[in-house]
């Protein structure tokens, strides 16, 4: 669980770079000069400082920015990259991003110096004015002159008039309207809760590889997806690669599942690395993955392979 975020109701400067959030960039307090952020690139540095001081996992700084989206393996490193270019960090000695080996990243709190808004004290005084409430005034009634005359019959006349009730038809008939009003929206939830029965789920269902005992390939079903996709090809165009994988997986006493599915001309994949002694996930999507199924099974040993690679041995 993560430690107290600091919340940014100040303005941070990191090596004399202000972090101006409305306009999504930096801007350095001495030569004045801008350097606009991308989206994510924003995002991943206001994370960084919530957390400043603290070890932040790859992870950890997915769920935060890209809020589990699926991403490519290097779109966390390019951030990180962009941002270290950006506030004058040198990318070897790391001294303001700082890459931590099989744990994540970390922003050095020496370097976060927080200064209070100027429009701090207006932002109040507006929140007040915003509580304030002028109750609506009534409407004065003109007094009558004592002098006055009033007739009893005219007198009797408007008091009968602004007595009168709504008549019983009218009530029926909006009754009516209400009833059948309520039907419609009864029957609509009832099509909607029907459909929703009827359909089957999606769920994964495994596909069988010859050979392969450490690997699980599952396959998402019952998804809407382009009928150009033909997702029952991959276990035969990876099978090869896996049994290849297999026998890594095997001498390391691990085991991998591969879930998978398509989305148009995308293929989305993630990797689940398990041993005795952690695990690992990666989680890719790739365009137009049937066309070149050889540069596919490359990326997918790869990519394996690294994180492999990246788990911590378990000690006999």
């Amino acid at each position: 669980m993560m430690g107290n975020k600091v919340t940014m109701t100040s303005d941070c400067i990191i090596n004399h770079w202000l972090l101006d959030i409305s306009s999504a960039s930096l801007i350095h307090q001495q030569t004045g000069e801008q350097r606009r952020l991308g989206e994510y690139q924003l995002k991943l540095l206001v994370v960084l400082i919530q957390h400043a001081g603290q070890i932040l996992s790859r992870e950890a700084l997915n769920q935060l920015v890209w809020e589990r989206r699926v991403i490519g393996s290097n779109s966390l490193p390019n951030a990180i990259h962009a941002l270290r270019v950006a506030l004058e960090d040198d990318g070897k000695q790391q001294r303001i991003i700082k890459t931590v080996p099989k744990k994540g990243y970390i922003l050095e709190t020496e370097f976060c110096q927080f200064q209070r808004r100027a429009n701090d004290e207006e932002e109040e005084e507006t929140d007040s004015q915003l509580l304030s409430f002028t109750p609506p005034t009534l409407p004065t009634i003109a007094p009558v002159e004592k002098n006055e005359e009033i007739d009893p019959i005219s007198a009797a006349t408007v008091s009968t008039s602004s007595a009168k009730a709504i008549p019983s038809d009218a009530i029926r008939q909006r009754w009516i309207k209400l009833f059948f009003l309520t039907l419609l929206i009864f029957l609509a939830l009832l099509a909607l809760v029907l459909r929703s029965a009827l359909q089957e789920k999606p769920r994964f269902i495994a596909m069988p590889v010859e050979s392969v005992n450490q690997i699980r390939l599952l396959q998402l079903t019952h998804t809407l997806r382009d009928p150009g996709t033909n997702q029952q090809s991959l276990p035969k165009e990876l099978e090869n690669t896996l049994r290849e994988l297999d026998k890594a997986l095997q001498q390391r006493a691990m085991k991998m599942d591969i879930y998978y599915s398509a989305s148009g001309t995308s293929l989305n994949l993630t990797l689940n690395l398990q041993s005795a002694c952690g695990h690992q996930q990666l989680a890719m999507a790739i365009f137009n993955a049937g066309d070149q199924p050889e540069a596919l099974s490359k990326l997918i040993k790869s990519e394996t392979e690294r994180k492999m690679n990246e788990m911590v041995p378990c000690l006999p």
